[in-house]
C-alpha cells in the first residue's frame, strides 16, 4: 500500500470547544498531500460528533477510535505508530494549537531536502491571554549540537522551543522508536515533549526552518494537569530529564571524561528550566511553614 507524503494525527481527548479551529487551520494548509487522522480517546463530550461531521465535508480526515481510554502519553504512543505506518512522515497536532498557513509545505520540503535528518521544526508564535505574545526561536548552537561538542564548545543548556514536538517526523529511521521510547520515560505528560525532542538534538537530528510559524495557546492547564506536586516527585522528575539526555551520549562517538562532566552539568541546568520547578523556594515555604 504506497503512504501518504505527510500524516497528521490529532490524539484527542474532549476536545469539542477548540479542535474544530485546529482541523480547518491543517485543511487550509498549502501542503495538499496529506491525511488527516482524528484519534479519538473515549471523549465524554461533543468531541466524536464534531469529528465526524468534519469527516463527512472532507475526505482527506478519517476517524480512528481507541478501544479503551488512554492515558495521554499513552494515547501520542498510539498516534506515533499510526502516523508511522500510514506516511512516509508524520505529525502530531493537540486540538488547540493551529499553524501559520506555510507550516508543512516548509517542513516536509526541509526533511526531502536533508534525508540524514529526522525531525523539521518552526519558531513558535506563543499567544497568553493574560499577557503579551511571543516569538520563541532555538539557540543557533542546537542545531549543530554534536558539532559544537566535538569541537570541545559545550553549551550551558539546550535551547529550543518544546513544541518542536509537533514538527514534522521521518517515518522510516529512528523517529517513532526514539518517540515511543522517551515519552513514557519522566512518568508523566509534564515536560514530555521538550525531553523526547531533546535526543534529536543532541543527535543533530533536528532541522529547523524560518519563517513558518507554530502557533501555540497558554493556558491549556497543563502544569495543574501534569506537574509534579510534591518536592519529592519534582526532584525525582528532574533527575530523570538529566540522566535520561545524559545516557544518550552512549550512542555517540566516545568523549572525554571531562566533556561527559561538562554535558552532564548542562542537561540538568535543561532540566531545570524545563521542568520549571522551582525546589529552593517549595523548600523555603515547607520550612517557613513549619516555623510559624
Amino acid at each position: 500500500m504506497k503512504r501518504t507524503k505527510l500524516v497528521i494525527v490529532f490524539p484527542i481527548y474532549n476536545g469539542e470547544k477548540t479542535m474544530l479551529k485546529s482541523l480547518k487551520c491543517v485543511a487550509e494548509q498549502e501542503f495538499r498531500d496529506f491525511k488527516g487522522i482524528i484519534l479519538e480517546n473515549k471523549s465524554t463530550d461533543n468531541t466524536l460528533n464534531i469529528a465526524q461531521e468534519f469527516c463527512a465535508n472532507d475526505d482527506r480526515f478519517e476517524i480512528i477510535q481507541n478501544e479503551e481510554h488512554l492515558s495521554a502519553i499513552d494515547n501520542f504512543i498510539n498516534a506515533i505508530q499510526i502516523g508511522r505506518e500510514h506516511g512516509e512522515y508524520f505529525c502530531l497536532r493537540a486540538c488547540d494549537d493551529l499553524s501559520t498557513p506555510d507550516y508543512f509545505s516548509k517542513l516536509v520540503a526541509a526533511l526531502d531536502a536533508n534525508p540524514q535528518k529526522l525531525l523539521a521544526a518552526a519558531s513558535t508564535l506563543t499567544i497568553d491571554p493574560d499577557g503579551p505574545d511571543f516569538h520563541k526561536v532555538p539557540d543557533p548552537a542546537v542545531l549543530t549540537f554534536w558539532k559544537q561538542v566535538s569541537s570541545g564548545n559545550i553549551p550551558k543548556r539546550l535551547t529550543f522551543p518544546s513544541e518542536w514536538f509537533y514538527g514534522v517526523y521521518r517515518s522510516d529511521g529512528e523517529a517513532a522508536d526514539i518517540l515511543c521510547t522517551r515519552l513514557p520515560q519522566l512518568g508523566s505528560a509534564w515536560c514530555a515533549a521538550s525531553y523526547t525532542v531533546a535526543e534529536f538534538v543532541i543527535r543533530d537530528f533536528a532541522t529547523w526552518v524560518e519563517g513558518p510559524e507554530f502557533i501555540f495557546y497558554r493556558g491549556s492547564n497543563s502544569e495543574n494537569l501534569y506537574a509534579s506536586k510534591s518536592i519529592s516527585t519534582m526532584l525525582r522528575q528532574r533527575i530523570r530529564y538529566t540522566v535520561g539526555c545524559y545516557r544518550v551520549l552512549d550512542k555517540l562517538p566516545p568523549l572525554s571524561a571531562r566533556t561527559r562532566r561538562l554535558l552532564f552539568k548542562c542537561f540538568w541546568r535543561d532540566a531545570r528550566s524545563k521542568t520549571n520547578y522551582r525546589i529552593r523556594r517549595h523548600l523555603k515555604t515547607r520550612v517557613l511553614s513549619a516555623f510559624s
